[in-house]
């Protein structure tokens, strides 16, 4: 065999060298070292990264988590940030522009259609014989006479018009379609028009004002604001609540599992919106006792939350977590039989001790996923209980409260609800979409 080093020992049954290339027909410098040029070229193993990080770049990769992220974090500024620029108050009254639309026609134009409406209603505010003598005195000063047919004619189309005088006038739009005039971006009030001619600086009424002359961007930013604090309040209580509650059942286990589990079932079979109302009826005389006995900073949180928003908070605290702590424990069931769970109670570590150092940092992925998927729920909640009426108190306003203003004007105002429902549908879908490639991305078996 030629100086091949064999492996085969006397009497032993394992093949040598020569025997393995044989049988696979591999060449015979298959075994021989390797070159330093064959080294080089070899793979690297890929730089080992955090746990941290890797999610992030897996998380990078999915585009729609990335869109969603975008848009997240400029709602939060919309929310944040815009009321501090914007120098109206949800609250304040601006006279003189009740009512206005989005958009405004110049001081030139706005004459151009006021005159035309002035006519048109008063042409069809005539009687058949003011529009028979107008039209004579019409006809003398070209010096013409109008014939009997013609007046007949007039009296008539008089006589319809007047007919119709009550059920339609016509309108700006339609008066400025008929003059082929178009409106500009934003909303002014005439004064503010007048104000801005002679080089004042007026902040322009991006989405219009209400019947009270609120500015509605402001109102949506805060009803944006409000909407986000609650889901991330409401979050934050379920986690902590949850958390705790699903850790300590699944580290327990036996018969202290065994109760838990049957108070969370309980939880699962009671109403969460006849909670809140309850709750919203008995509380409100006590946190009204409590809001008049004094002028701190409780009361004053009290007065701008409101009992209904309190009563929400309450809700979350009681109900939510349910579905956190059924999630937390079964991970804690899983990972308690791991084996360094086992070196920790060999050296002595105790419960609470296993629980907050080893279980729960290893269902972080779990938690945060939970927990940023409770948010939308939270929000969506908080805005139908405001749009019935029983959510947050005025004149705090929310975008479901918002929504409930706005039906009274569908018809003639519909922007004022498809404004703030536009923006809680897209909050709402930003939220679960990056929640779901969180989930993704979080989760060690999805690797990639």
């Amino acid at each position: 065999m030629s100086g091949k080093k064999r492996f085969q020992k006397p009497g032993s049954l394992q093949p040598n060298i020569d025997d393995i290339l044989e049988w696979s027909k591999l060449p015979e410098d298959a075994f021989d070292a390797a070159s330093q040029q064959e080294k080089e070229s070899f793979i690297k193993d890929r730089k080992s990264v955090s746990y941290w990080a890797d999610a992030w770049r897996r998380l990078r990769k999915n585009k729609v988590a990335m869109v969603a992220l975008a848009i997240i974090i400029a709602l939060v500024i919309f929310g944040f940030v815009g009321p501090s620029v914007v120098p109206y108050t949800y609250k304040q009254q601006v006279r003189g522009s009740e009512a206005l639309h989005p958009w405004h026609y110049t001081l030139e134009d706005q004459q151009k259609i006021n005159d035309y409406m002035e006519e048109k209603n008063e042409t069809a505010n005539l009687t058949p014989d003011e529009a028979v003598e107008k039209a004579r005195a019409e006809a003398e000063a070209e010096g013409k006479e109008l014939s009997r047919i013609e007046e007949s004619k007039i009296r008539a189309k008089a006589s319809v018009a007047e007919q119709k005088e009550s059920e339609e006038h016509i309108t700006e739009s339609e008066a400025a379609k008929a003059l082929g005039i178009k409106y500009k971006a934003f909303g002014y009030s005439t004064q503010e028009l007048q104000k801005k001619a002679d080089g004042e600086k007026v902040f322009p009424h991006v989405f219009g004002t209400d019947d009270q002359g609120r500015d509605i961007m402001v109102r949506v930013m805060v009803g944006t604001r409000i909407s986000i604090i609650v889901g991330v309040c409401a979050a934050i209580i379920v986690l902590i609540i949850g958390a705790l509650y699903g850790s300590v059942s699944g580290y327990c286990g036996g018969v202290v599992d065994t109760v838990m589990q049957r108070i969370v079932e309980v939880i699962y079979s009671i109403p969460e919106m006849l909670i809140i109302l309850l709750l919203s009826a008995t509380l409100k005389p006590a946190l009204e006792q409590f809001q008049n006995s004094g002028n701190g900073p409780m009361q004053n949180l009290v007065t701008v939350l409101g009992p209904n928003l309190i009563s929400m908070f309450i809700a979350f605290g009681l109900l939510y977590w349910v579905t956190m702590s059924r999630i937390i424990r079964g991970q804690i069931l899983q990972l308690k039989q791991q084996e360094y769970v086992t070196a920790a109670r060999a050296l002595g570590a105790k419960g609470g001790r296993i629980i907050s150092k080893h279980l729960l940092p290893n269902c972080i992925g779990q938690i945060i996923t939970t927990t940023f998927l409770q948010i939308p729920s939270a929000i969506f909640l908080e805005s139908f209980l405001s749009f019935i009426g029983v959510g947050v108190s005025a004149p705090l306003t929310s975008l479901g409260s918002m929504c409930s203003e706005a039906l009274s004007g569908l018809s003639t105002y519909p922007y004022r609800l498809f404004i703030p429902a536009g923006i809680l549908s897209l909050m709402i879908l930003a939220l679960n979409l990056f929640g779901d490639g969180l989930r993704d991305a979080l989760d060690p078996e999805l690797k990639k």
